[in-house]
C-alpha cells in the first residue's frame, strides 16, 4: 500500500462500483470518505466495507442523501477529490421521470457546491453511463465522447429504465455546466455494462442483465443484450483513479473495453461453460420476439458485424496524418477495409508521432503506413500496389504564400499524376477518389446564386484579388481539373469530392487549419473574420463517410459538392452568443461595408444527396463536437 496520498470522498459507498472503488482507494494509498445514505435502525450490514485492507486507519463512513444537498457537506469538507456514484435507480419507472431527475440533479448540485466551498477539492470525477451517449437516433457506426442521448428519443421509446436514463443524462449535463461556469475541475467517466467480481452482498443490477442467458427463463432481458458494451470492474476502478491523477484530463471519457453480440455471447458461454445449459430456442426468440421492437438498431448493429468480420479489401489513402485523411482511415478500419497510409518521410533528427493513427482500434491488424511524398511521385508505387482503391487527400499547403504558386502548383499536379499512373499500373484500383475543395468552383465573377459541379473557379481571378493563400487555390484547381482530364483519357474510374471548410472533432495531435477558422470568433481572430462572412461547413465525420460513399456507389461519376450547412457571419455571431454565453465574441461591426458588398452563393449538394447519401450532422453538433474535442486536447 502506498503512503497517505490524501483525503477523498467517494458517493453512494454502498454500491457495486463505488464499494470496488472505495477498495482500490484505499490500496493506492488514499484516505476515504464514504457517504451511505442513513439507516436510523441499523438494519443494513457494510461490514463488506469497513473489513476491506485499510480500511480501520482509511476509511470514514459518512451518512448522506441526495434527497439532502447540502448532506454531503461534512464528507467533502477537507478532501482533495470526489468521486460522485451515487445515482437514484428506478429500474421499474415506478416514479414520475421529473421526480428522479430532480432528485439526481440537484443532489449533484449539492455536492458540486459543497466541492466549492471545501476550497481544498481539486478535482471532480463523475461517474456516467453510456445511457448518456447511446439513444440519438442518428444511427452512427461510431459514438463517441461528444455524442448526447436525445431525451425525446428516450421519452417516445419504450426504453429501460426511462427516468435512469433521462436523470443520468441531465445530471451530467448538469455536473459539466457547473463546473464550466465555476472554474471546478469535473471529469466524466462514461461506463458501459459493468461486469465482474463484486464484494457487495447482493448481486449488482449489471449482472443480472448479463446472466439472463444462464439463467433460464429470464427471456425478457434477452432484448438488452442484442449488442453489449462491457468493462470490468476493475478496469473501472483504475479509470476513475487515472482520471483523477491525469493532470491533462478534461471532459467527458467513455470506459468501454469489450462489445459482443448475442450470438458471440451464446457462442463464448457455451464454449466455456459446458456444463451450463444455455437456451435452445435464443435465435428463434430473437427473430420471433425481438426483432420487431428493436429491428432498425438490430439490423445496424448486424450489418456493422458482418462490416467488420469481412475484409473488403486493401485501400490507400494519401497524406495520412491530415485532418481529413486520419478519420477517414478511422472509419475504413471500421468499415473492414485494410488501409495503407502515407505519410511524408521523417529526418532523422525530428521523428513525427503517430501514435494516433497506430493505436486506432484494428490499426494493429489492418493499417500499414508507407513514407510516400508529392516531391517524389514514384514513391506512391509500392503502397498502391495491390489496392484495389485510392483515396487521394495529400496536398501541399502554403497557407502564407511563402512559395511560389508555380512551385506549389507543379509538386501537386505532378505528384498527382505520379499517384494516378501507380494507380494504372497496379491493375488493379477500380476507383481513384480525390479529395478536392470549394475553392475550386467559388472563385468567380459569374454571380451565381447558386453553385454546383459545373462551375469551375477563374484561376486569373485567383491571382489578381490575392486571395487568401493563392498558390493553394490555384494548385488545387488545376489539379482537380488534371486528375479528371488523366482519368477520361486513360479510362480510370476518378470521382472528386468537393469540400467546405471541414469541421468537427479531430484525433491528430494539432488543431487543423479550417478548425482554427471556423473557431475565430470564439479564439478571437479577428483577421479571420473576413472567411466567415458566408460559410459552408461540413461535419468531418459526414465527410469521411461521403468519401466511402463514393468509392462504393456503383453509378459514382464524376464532381460531387459535399456541404451540409451555409451559415452567415451575422448568423454565426448570434449562434455562438446564444449557445455559449460564457465565451466573450468580439464584435462584428468593422466588418459591416465588406458584409455589405459581399455577394452570397450558395454551394448545392443536390447530387451527393439525390446518389442516396445523407448527411447526419447539423450546426449544433459541428460545433458541440470541434469544441468539446478542443477542450479535452487542451486548445480551449
Amino acid at each position: 500500500m502506498a503512503g497517505d496520498k490524501g483525503s477523498v470522498c467517494v458517493t453512494g459507498g454502498t454500491g457495486y462500483v463505488a464499494t470496488w472503488l472505495v477498495m482500490r482507494l484505499l490500496q493506492h494509498g488514499y484516505s476515504v470518505r464514504a457517504t451511505v445514505r442513513s439507516d436510523p435502525e441499523r438494519k443494513k450490514d457494510i461490514s463488506y466495507l469497513t473489513n476491506l485492507p485499510g480500511a480501520s486507519e482509511k476509511l470514514q463512513i459518512f451518512n448522506a442523501d441526495l434527497d439532502q444537498p447540502d448532506s454531503f457537506d461534512a464528507a467533502i469538507e477537507g478532501c482533495i477529490g470526489v468521486f460522485h456514484v451515487a445515482h437514484p435507480i428506478d429500474l421499474t419507472n415506478q416514479e414520475p421521470e421529473e421526480v428522479v431527475t430532480k432528485r439526481a440533479v440537484e443532489g449533484t448540485l449539492g455536492i458540486l457546491n459543497a466541492c466549492l466551498k471545501s476550497k481544498t477539492v481539486k478535482r471532480v470525477v463523475y461517474t456516467s453511463s453510456a445511457a448518456t451517449i447511446m439513444f440519438n437516433g442518428k444511427g452512427l457506426d461510431y459514438t463517441d465522447e461528444t455524442m448526447w442521448s436525445d431525451l425525446d428519443i428516450c421519452r417516445r421509446r419504450p426504453l429501460y429504465p426511462l427516468s435512469y436514463l433521462i436523470s443520468k443524462t441531465e445530471s451530467e449535463r448538469t455536473a459539466l455546466e457547473f463546473g464550466e461556469k465555476h472554474g471546478l475541475e469535473v471529469v466524466s467517466v462514461i461506463l458501459t455494462l459493468v461486469v465482474g467480481p463484486f464484494i457487495s452482498p447482493t448481486l449488482p443490477v449489471s449482472g443480472k442483465c448479463y446472466l439472463p442467458i444462464i439463467n433460464a427463463g429470464n427471456e425478457d432481458q434477452y432484448q438488452y443484450l442484442l449488442n453489449t458494451h462491457m468493462v470490468h470492474i476493475d478496469d473501472v476502478a483504475s479509470a476513475h483513479i487515472f482520471l483523477f491523477e491525469c493532470p491533462n484530463a478534461k471532459g467527458r471519457y467513455i470506459c468501454s473495453s469489450d462489445e459482443v453480440t448475442i450470438q458471440a455471447m451464446i457462442q463464448f458461454l457455451s464454449a466455456n461453460y459446458p456444463e451450463v445449459k444455455i437456451p435452445d430456442n435464443i435465435d428463434t426468440y430473437m427473430t420471433l420476439k425481438v426483432t420487431h421492437i428493436y429491428s432498425p438498431c438490430l439490423e445496424r448493429e448486424r450489418e456493422r458485424e458482418r462490416e467488420m468480420e469481412e475484409d473488403k479489401g486493401i485501400v490507400c489513402v494519401t497524406g495520412g496524418t491530415g485532418h481529413v485523411a486520419s478519420w477517414l482511415i478511422m472509419k475504413l478500419l471500421q468499415h473492414g477495409y485494410s488501409v495503407r497510409a502515407t505519410v511524408r518521410s521523417d529526418p532523422p533528427d525530428c521523428k513525427k508521432d503517430i501514435s494516433f493513427l497506430t493505436s486506432l482500434p484494428r490499426a494493429t491488424e489492418k493499417l500499414q503506413i508507407y513514407n510516400a511524398d508529392l516531391n517524389k511521385p514514384d514513391s506512391f508505387d509500392a503502397p498502391i500496389k495491390g489496392c484495389i482503391g485510392v483515396f487521394h487527400v495529400a496536398h501541399p499547403m502554403d497557407q502564407d504564400n511563402k512559395e511560389p504558386e508555380e512551385i506549389v502548383t507543379k509538386r501537386a499536379v505532378e505528384g498527382t499524376l505520379g499517384i494516378l499512373n501507380a494507380c494504372l499500373n497496379s491493375k488493379t484500383v477500380k476507383r481513384v477518389v480525390y479529395t478536392s475543395s470549394a475553392v475550386t468552383v467559388m472563385v468567380n465573377n459569374k454571380g451565381l446564386r447558386e453553385t454546383d459541379e459545373s462551375t469551375w473557379s477563374d484561376i486569373d481571378i485567383c491571382r489578381s484579388q490575392k486571395l487568401y493563400s493563392t498558390s493553394y487555390l490555384v494548385s488545387k484547381t488545376v489539379t482537380e481539373r488534371t486528375a479528371l482530364e488523366f482519368a477520361d483519357k486513360h479510362g480510370l474510374d476518378l470521382v472528386t469530392l468537393v469540400l467546405p471548410l471541414v469541421v468537427g472533432p479531430f484525433i491528430c495531435p494539432r488543431m487543423p487549419a479550417s478548425v482554427s477558422m471556423a473557431l475565430a470568433m470564439i479564439l478571437g481572430n479577428q483577421d479571420q473574420y473576413q472567411y466567415l462572412i458566408n460559410l459552408h461547413m461540413v461535419h468531418i465525420d459526414d465527410l469521411a463517410s461521403a468519401h466511402i460513399f463514393v468509392f462504393e456507389y456503383p453509378n459514382a461519376k464524376g464532381r460531387y459538392i459535399c456541404s451540409s450547412v451555409e451559415i452567415t457571419i451575422h448568423r454565426m455571431f448570434e449562434f455562438l452568443l446564444e449557445k455559449y454565453p460564457d465565451v466573450q465574441i468580439p464584435s462584428i461591426d468593422h466588418l459591416e461595408a465588406e458584409i455589405k458588398a459581399h455577394k452570397i452563393s450558395s454551394l448545392s449538394s443536390k447530387k451527393l444527396l439525390e446518389s442516396g447519401f445523407k448527411f447526419k450532422f447539423g450546426l449544433d453538433e459541428i460545433f458541440d463536437g470541434t469544441i468539446q474535442c478542443c477542450k479535452e486536447k487542451g486548445f480551449l
